[in-house]
């Protein structure tokens, strides 16, 4: 099991894990890390907030990032659980290329290597840029607009500045985070 309960509570909602907040929570928790030396919550954080999370979330059939999950494996109530959608893959390839800068372990260069190809491939539009936001299950794009209430140009140019300057800094340093 990759989640471990320390309080229950009880019901469908209780249950219920965003895989895309978990992710995002990990790198953020990671920068603090870096910040304020505490190297333990460092090894905490790569290990549950993005390494688990990702290896539960990744759609091993279609690729992609399921939208939510169910703590126990039950069907997550929420409706769009299973669509991918745009900004959880925006943070997971934040999380897991700066826990590659970090550690050097291999495992979260392959990751977010995978998470970037699902992403130019599902959401990125060729003749544009810009990402569509939501693919069903199977990664085919179900709206086709790029912006919206719920879609906006940040997380997608965010992505990409941070992950190219924590790339930069992989290939100029040769890799791991002193």
């Amino acid at each position: 099991q990759w989640y471990q309960r320390r309080v229950r509570v009880e019901g469908a909602v209780g249950r219920q894990v965003n895989p895309g907040a978990v992710l995002e929570v990990g790198w953020l928790l990671l920068k603090y890390s870096l910040i304020t030396h505490k190297k333990e919550l460092r090894k905490q954080v790569m290990s549950l907030f993005v390494d688990k999370m990702f290896t539960a979330a990744w759609d091993p059939n279609h690729g992609g990032i399921f939208s939510y999950l169910d703590v126990d494996g039950l069907n997550p109530t929420e409706l769009t659980w299973n669509m991918k959608l745009w900004w959880p893959v925006t943070e997971a390839m934040i999380a897991l290329i700066m826990s590659y800068k970090i550690s050097g372990e291999r495992k979260f260069l392959n990751n977010f290597s995978r998470v970037f190809d699902y992403a130019m491939v599902h959401f990125r539009e060729p003749g544009h840029g810009e990402w569509y936001g939501y693919a069903d299950n199977e990664g085919r794009v179900t709206h086709t607009f790029k912006g919206g209430p719920d879609k906006g140009c940040f997380h997608v140019a965010r992505c990409l500045w941070m992950c190219a300057r924590l790339v930069r800094d992989v290939v100029a340093t040769g890799g791991v985070e002193k």
